[in-house]
């Protein structure tokens, strides 16, 4: 299939809090991994976000978030003022004022779209912001499936919604099309924060980063969007994003669905996403 683009979506497809996606792009999630949609929330819904999404990433919660505020390219501990890619897990889980806002609405619509079954939930949200000139705000190539415990039911719709325009300057996601088809997941390293791109006997407890190896047949497609629009990826892609070399911040907001049975085995287990989670990865299972 060839990759599509998307250029007639946009704000015609609004009714209400629900966006419609076609056959074709349902399609291409599937096969490809990804899909873009643009326009997806108004300008005035973007305002009530943008308050919010700046109150948590100047860490504004970060004494009861712990280590939910985070610098995702740095180690933990790392000093708020020498953050790159600022963090900040689970902000509706804090601030109840953020709880089945508008982004929350639409995204949940899309998502029963993509998996037809009426048994989706939003499993987990983070805010992501790239400092200004910050070549080292990067996120590492990886799998989403790669950081969390296997589950029988693995699909995942992971929404990124732009809050700023997102470009190849400031760092926007990067994809590797059809790595979901892949037959393995990819071997997923800790981060060392050394500068090695392989694990160095850093554990998952001191690096909330991983990472993959990379292959030379691998083919990045770069997606930059406007502001309101979004990206979706399944939970096998490769997927990443380079630092921001621009004079402005980046910023994004992120949602991922999942089956709500298995989110209730994630919960089961004491898994919710929260970087705060006490999770022994050596023998996990669900």
């Amino acid at each position: 299939m060839e990759r599509i683009t998307n250029p007639n979506s946009g704000s015609q497809r609004r009714v209400g809090n629900n966006y419609l996606i076609t056959k074709e792009e349902i399609e291409q999630f599937h096969d490809l991994g990804y899909i873009v949609l643009n326009d997806v929330l108004t300008e005035e819904e973007m305002q009530f976000l943008d308050p919010w999404f700046d109150h948590f990433v100047l860490g504004k919660e970060a004494e009861n978030m712990k280590k939910d505020f985070c610098d995702m390219s740095q180690p933990y501990g790392t000093p708020m003022e020498d953050f790159q890619l600022v963090n900040a897990m689970l902000p509706s889980t804090y601030r109840n004022e953020l709880a089945d806002n508008i982004y929350h609405k639409i995204t949940q619509h899309i998502a029963d779209q993509l998996y037809q079954d009426g048994q989706t939930a939003m499993d987990y949200e983070q805010f992501l912001a790239k400092k200004p000139s910050k070549k080292g705000a990067e996120f590492a190539m990886h799998q989403d499936l790669g950081y969390w415990p296997k589950t029988e039911n693995t699909w995942t719709a992971t929404f990124s919604l732009a809050l700023t325009d997102s470009d190849l300057i400031n760092g926007c996601l990067q994809v590797l099309p059809g790595t979901n088809k892949e037959s393995e997941l990819r071997k997923h390293f800790p981060k060392s924060y050394s500068g090695d791109k392989k694990n160095s006997g850093v554990s998952r407890d001191e690096s909330h980063t991983l990472v993959i190896e990379e292959r030379q047949d691998d083919k990045i497609v770069y997606l930059p969007v406007k502001r309101g629009s979004i990206t979706i990826h399944d939970e096998r892609i490769v997927h990443g994003s380079a630092g921001n070399e621009s004079k402005e911040w980046r910023k994004t907001y992120v949602a991922a669905y999942r089956a709500i049975e298995t989110i209730a085995k994630e919960r089961a287990i004491g898994f919710t996403h929260s970087h705060n989670d006490v999770v022994d990865w050596d023998n996990i299972i669900i």
